[in-house]
């Protein structure tokens, strides 16, 4: 009976110098680095702006004179807020008609109700009648509240014997968005 109490008390004994061993090996501290990006808005076909996908769009839109195209993206179930954004505007661009180099205006910005808000607004020169890339870089200049989706614009900037043409091809025309 002794034999049996003893080797009783000696078992709990070893399952608490257990327990205590796996809960000090259980409480380490997990440390990391995590990279948060911001998101991504891709023009794609039927002026549609695309949040972190591309749809391997190809097609190719026309400005000449003043004329511009606008890519919306669709309509959040419920408004959002965000951070004051750094943005990077991207455009795949060409002159198809006029003296090179030509201008276009990148205007990105969101929509909240009825109201188009512009978060900020570049030009870039168009120097080439082959396919380039053209980027632009601004930040925001306050937080964005309200936001039911937002919205790329592409305005010519030329007189009417201008056409630009621009591809939304490999992704190229797109917003990079990032915290300020």
């Amino acid at each position: 009976m002794k034999n049996k109490i003893a080797t009783l008390i000696l078992g709990i004994l070893l399952i608490g110098i257990a327990s205590a061993g796996l809960v000090d090996y259980l409480s380490n501290i997990i440390t990391g680095e995590v990279e948060v990006k911001g998101p991504v808005f891709y023009a794609t076909a039927g002026n549609k702006l695309l949040i972190n996908e591309f749809d391997n769009s190809t097609v190719s839109y026309s400005i000449q004179d003043s004329d511009d195209e606008k890519f919306w993206s669709e309509k959040f179930s419920e408004s959002l807020n965000f951070y004051i954004p750094s943005l990077t505007m991207s455009i795949r661009a060409r002159v198809v008609n006029g003296t090179l180099p030509k201008n276009l205006e990148l205007v990105f910005g969101y929509y909240s109700g009825d109201d188009l808000i512009k978060i900020c607004d570049k030009e870039v020169s168009v120097n080439s009648e082959e396919y380039g890339v053209y980027s632009v870089s601004c930040e925001g200049t306050e937080e964005l509240e309200d936001v039911d989706g937002f919205y790329y614009k592409i305005i010519g900037m030329g007189t009417q014997e201008v056409e630009c043409r621009i591809s939304v091809s490999n992704g190229d025309t797109r917003v990079e968005m990032d915290k300020a």
